[in-house]
């Protein structure tokens, strides 16, 4: 399990804070941790029928006893959109506000991080709209930050 927090989950969601995941994307990362997991939990052995099997999806988040991938990706992307968000005379931020004025090609809409940010965002407090206006408010955007990455439940 450490191996897993301290090795492997670090690789898997480098630079995660720029990712414009779908929930396909969000789905196969789930499916890669609990793959993992279950080899670093082993079988059980179950003494009704002798036989050696399985664990079940609930029996290793049980065992794991920390937020999923997702919850941790998700929530490393709201840290990077506050710290964007607040840093006013920065080339990322122009970059991103600049972007959201252009007029957008037909056809269906290509999905941008900051499409995925306000969605995060409407999950977990649908009362704030999306608006990324309350990251300035560093302790609100923190408890945001927690509740993401499942540390105080949704």
């Amino acid at each position: 399990e450490k191996l897993y927090t301290t090795y492997l989950r670090p690789v898997v969601t480098y630079a995660c804070c720029t990712w414009a995941t779908t929930a396909g994307d969000e789905n196969k990362l789930n499916i890669f941790e609990r793959k993992v997991l279950r080899k670093i939990y082993g079988l059980v052995y179950n003494p009704d029928n002798q036989v050696w099997e399985r664990r079940s999806n609930e029996q290793i988040k049980q065992l794991y006893g920390k937020g999923n991938i997702v919850q941790f990706v998700k929530g490393t992307r709201l840290e990077w959109a506050g710290h964007v968000w607040r840093a006013d005379n920065s080339i990322v931020k122009k970059v991103l506000v600049n972007n959201l004025n252009r007029k957008r090609p037909r056809g269906r809409p290509k999905q941008r991080w900051i499409d995925v940010v306000k969605r995060d965002i409407q999950e977990l407090r649908p009362d704030w709209h999306g608006d990324l206006m309350h990251a300035y408010n560093r302790e609100e955007w923190k408890n945001l930050i927690l509740a993401a990455k499942g540390l105080n439940g949704l």
